[in-house]
């Protein structure tokens, strides 16, 4: 009678088990960035610097980017984040977005008669330095602003 018990503990410890949910898919909430409002303007691949960058903009920004402009837009907002590869694991030979390597904001604040005032922002990812790969405030800004944006169908 004791071993008969003890089979129907085990027997119902077993379904209870297995009725646990673990087929469900689990994000990485540390790749994950959340740019707000902010849309995609353009992705950028780097593999020499093993990166993945994408480029979000506010709509000013946007439209600086789609139309080409030789100045961006007054009030237009840019935020660059910059994700280091790593290889993704269910895919051989395939690179995914790591951890996030670095954060660039970049506001058009206003315009004198012939120039434009910026307010870039640098912030570094998690366990890396500053030094790593920041390069001089004014060749980041031209980078951001010249891009073009990316067309999607």
């Amino acid at each position: 009678m004791k071993a008969i018990i003890s089979l129907y503990i085990i027997a119902l410890a077993l379904f209870i088990m297995s009725c646990d949910d673990h087929n469900t898919a689990n994000l990485a909430p540390e790749y994950l960035y959340d740019a707000g409002n902010q849309k995609v303007i353009k992705s950028i691949l780097n593999n020499k610097k093993g990166t993945i960058a994408m480029l979000y903009g506010n709509d000013l920004a946007l439209q600086s980017a789609h139309d080409s402009l030789p100045k961006p837009n007054i009030g237009a907002h840019y935020t660059l984040v910059t994700w280091k590869q790593k290889p993704m694991p269910q895919w051989y030979g395939t690179n995914m977005n790591g951890e996030i390597y670095s954060i660039e904001t970049l506001k058009i604040v206003k315009r004198n008669k012939t120039e434009l005032t910026f307010d870039y922002e640098f912030q570094i990812g998690k366990g890396y330095k500053p030094a790593d790969w920041q390069s001089e405030k004014s060749q980041r800004i031209s980078f951001i602003t010249s891009q073009r944006a990316a067309i999607f169908p």
